[in-house]
């Protein structure tokens, strides 16, 4: 019995040593896969913190933010407007999410750019460490997830996607993006067993959609990961994703009817026809594979050629060239190699510029979600490699490293790139020196700065290449329209309506101009055909509106600030004009409601004396007092007979 007992006690020993083993190795396995994953976090966030110093940059920022009148106030009014298929269109795009990111960030902080760089470094940061853990449930080792996630988290490609505000699109649809696939590698990788995490992957792809137009992919890289876990390639693949090729159709089809209503789908390549618009594809294709090891060049924008180069028809055989390999490899059974180029094939394609939306047939930014396929090849073979010859393994692994290196040195100096429109126009002038628009941008920030020489130097240098373009002469007007030379102002603006009488800019602008000589029926009749070009254009109601009180037409003129306010109903500063001359008109009650409009939008002290001052002749005098003494508190003199309703 004691020999018995002795052996049954020895089992149970083994039984809890071997427990123990097994929580030991559960605790080793969760460190190893946290440690890299914190060295791919804080290198991509020590590479990026540059980017947190930069400010807004005049490349779409004014539009999608400053400029925003859905941004103007924080309200449910707002936000609905923003996520209208119409009203919220940005530049023919429909991003709402991403916009109302934005509409936050302004409501909290106004304009100061910190808060917008940091929120769009965490939603990198937050990508990234999605990468990871995607290439962990593709089943590749935490070593070879980390080298991929840090080729994702600081590759030089990147850069424009983290450190260019508006480009919030790419870090937002991405995590939403990496988080529908993870949920969906889970749900493959299981055995098909868990729906639940589909239905919640196709919420994440919607608010993917919501963020930006390339997450339409999804689906189809969806098919990649089916592809790698070796699912059988069967129609019944395409049925059970019909809710997410439906998102991907209606999205898909909204952004072709957004960028239509602003012309995007024809700027600059009218003259191209569909045989040349392929070979642009097929050039682009094959620069995006290049810039993938060589991240050379790296401006804001590639504008389109005048005429198509050699390059343009050899690419396309470099780029059929890749394709044939990937088949290749598809008959030989290399997976790995395979979903790589599935996933970034999927997510590159409907980027080529095939239809040529926008006015350039390149972006950095393309490349945000692409990359991923090509970084995988590279963590597979690392993990293959380290299966049958470690010392091969060590030689990508330490090549990899290198390259990383050199990655995260890049990506430091690029950022500074974004800067601000100086640094970034500077670096896109150095870079592509036949086109107008970045002396055009620089002139402008240099406008905005009152460094009116410098902008004259740029505007002067776009017209010399390109002398055709009305917005050029407009933006040269401006210029010296504020530097209160008005009579070159003059001959620019009528120089930019003789190239192009249909924008209703040129001839307000005219108008303004023609208004400051004291030319006051010249300056009406120019803004009645910016008007006539332009019934939306909010500024010339403006600007009419103070050449009719000049004439003393005040009717007219509330009537012109009326229609003003339909278009920008936010805007204090002329809801503060109505209330001065609808009191002038005698309407003092039609005045309270406007200056109590203003006041609403923006608190100023001024506004409340001009209201008090309504009030005091109403005789209300509680009514004034009480407006007088919060204008004198913010700081405004009180003057004339309303110094009397103070006591």
């Amino acid at each position: 019995m004691a020999a018995k007992q002795a052996k049954k006690t020895k089992k149970v020993k083994i039984a809890k040593s071997s427990k123990t083993k097994k929580i030991v190795n559960k605790k080793s396995n969760t460190s190893g896969q946290l440690l890299p994953l914190l060295i791919v976090l804080v290198v991509t966030l020590v590479v990026f913190i540059p980017s947190l110093s930069n400010d807004f940059v005049n490349w779409d920022d004014d539009v999608n933010i400053i400029e925003n009148v859905n941004l103007e106030v924080f309200n449910w009014e707002s936000v609905k407007n923003i996520f209208h298929f119409k009203k919220g269109l940005v530049i023919g795009n429909y991003n709402p999410l991403t916009i109302f990111t934005f509409a936050v960030e302004k409501h909290l902080v106004g304009l100061d750019a910190t808060l917008y760089h940091v929120n769009n470094l965490i939603l990198h940061l937050i990508c990234t460490l999605l990468v990871y853990r995607l290439m962990l449930l593709l089943r590749l080792s935490p070593m070879a997830a980390m080298l991929v996630a840090l080729l994702f988290g600081i590759h030089p490609m990147r850069v424009e996607s983290v450190a260019w505000i508006t480009e919030r699109k790419d870090v937002l649809f991405g995590a939403f993006y990496l988080g529908a696939l993870c949920l969906y590698a889970r749900y493959v990788a299981e055995g098909l067993k868990n729906k639940k995490l589909v239905w919640i992957a196709l919420g994440l792809f919607f608010f993917s959609l919501l963020s930006k137009i390339q997450a339409v992919a999804l689906p189809l890289t969806m098919l990649a990961i089916d592809y790698y876990f070796k699912r059988p390639l069967k129609f019944k693949l395409i049925i059970e994703k019909i809710p997410f090729f439906a998102l991907s159709l209606g999205f898909g089809l909204l952004g072709i009817w957004g960028l239509s209503q602003v012309g995007s789908l024809a700027d600059d390549v009218t003259h191209y026809n569909f045989f040349d618009r392929l070979l642009i594809g097929g050039y682009s294709w094959v620069v995006y594979l290049i810039k993938s090891v060589v991240p050379y060049k790296m401006v804001a924008m590639y504008p389109y050629p005048k005429v198509l180069t050699w390059h343009f028809y050899v690419a396309p055989f470099i780029g059929l060239g890749t394709v044939g390999a990937a088949f290749w490899a598809f008959k030989k059974e290399m997976t790995g190699v395979v979903f790589g180029f599935l996933v970034f094939f999927f997510n590159v394609v409907f980027m080529l510029q095939i239809l040529g939306a926008g006015q350039g047939f390149i972006a950095d930014r393309f490349t945000y979600i692409p990359y991923l396929g090509l970084f995988f090849i590279a963590g597979y073979y690392f993990d293959k490699l380290n299966k049958q010859d470690v010392k091969k393994a060590n030689i990508l692994k330490y090549g990899l490293m290198a390259f990383l290196v050199v990655c995260a040195f890049l990506s430091f100096n690029q950022i500074k790139t974004w800067k601000n429109g100086e640094t970034l126009w500077t670096h896109a002038i150095e870079n592509v020196k036949t086109t107008t628009l970045p002396y055009g941008n620089r002139g402008f920030y240099y406008r905005e700065r009152k460094e009116y020489q410098k902008a004259l130097v740029d505007y002067n240098s776009a017209i010399k290449i390109n002398g055709s373009k009305g917005d050029l002469y407009n933006s040269r007007g401006k210029t010296y329209f504020d530097m209160n030379n008005v009579a070159p102002a003059i001959a620019d603006y009528q120089k930019a309506i003789a190239l192009d009488d249909q924008k209703a800019e040129y001839h307000v602008n005219l108008g303004a101009a023609l208004g400051a000589q004291g030319n006051i029926g010249g300056a009406l009749n120019a803004l009645n055909a910016g008007i006539a070009a332009d019934p939306e254009f909010a500024n010339a109601y403006l600007n009419r509106s103070l050449a009719y009180s000049q004439q003393n037409k005040f009717q007219e003129a509330i009537q012109d600030i009326d229609k003003y306010l339909e278009l920008k109903p936010n805007n204090s500063e002329m809801w503060y004009e109505k209330g001065l001359i609808e009191r002038v008109v005698g309407n003092n009650t039609e005045s309270i409601n406007a200056f109590t409009r203003a006041l609403q939008l923006e608190a100023r002290g001024i506004f409340f004396y001009q209201r008090g001052r309504t009030y005091a002749g109403m005789n209300q005098r509680d009514a004034a007092k009480r407006d007088l003494l919060q204008a004198q508190q913010m700081g405004v003199t009180i003057e004339g007979d309303v110094q009397g309703f103070l006591r």
